[in-house]
């Protein structure tokens, strides 16, 4: 994926991400989700985020990528949240929650694999070490 122009952040030149990662979202929940947001987030340097409105229990859905930047001087954070509905109740993470994608991950060009249920949501990179959050009912 080629480069846009660069923009100004904070004072500071920002680029578009030089890594891209397809994201597929399993629902575990044990019951159909009626609305869920995805984000993603790397620092405060770029913003992905994705909403569906019907998900079977059981199935993965994508049309998520996750931009971030590898390389030196990039040490960043990809921070993950997600919020969903099922069976009329709210579901959601903290939004603090982070679990690294690196230049393996995309080189792999395999997704991350999210899978929420109503006790914890699970990122799988496709190279890198996954990580567990547990989710909460607000």
């Amino acid at each position: 994926m080629a480069l846009g122009p660069a923009k100004s952040k904070g004072g500071r030149i920002v680029s578009d991400p030089n890594s891209w990662t397809p994201v597929k979202v399993t629902n575990n929940t044990g019951g159909e989700i009626t609305s869920l947001l995805v984000k993603h987030r790397y620092d405060t340097d770029h913003y992905d985020e994705k909403k569906w409105s019907y998900i079977q229990d059981g199935t993965v859905v994508d049309g998520l990528t996750a931009g971030y930047w590898t390389g030196p001087f990039r040490t960043g954070k990809d921070y993950w949240y997600v919020e969903f509905e099922v069976d009329g109740k709210k579901y959601s993470c903290k939004d603090t929650f982070y679990c690294f994608l690196t230049s393996a991950d995309a080189d792999s060009h395999n997704p991350v694999m999210l899978t929420v249920s109503k006790g914890d949501m699970t990122v799988n990179p496709p190279r890198s070490s996954g990580c567990q959050v547990k989710i909460n009912q607000p």
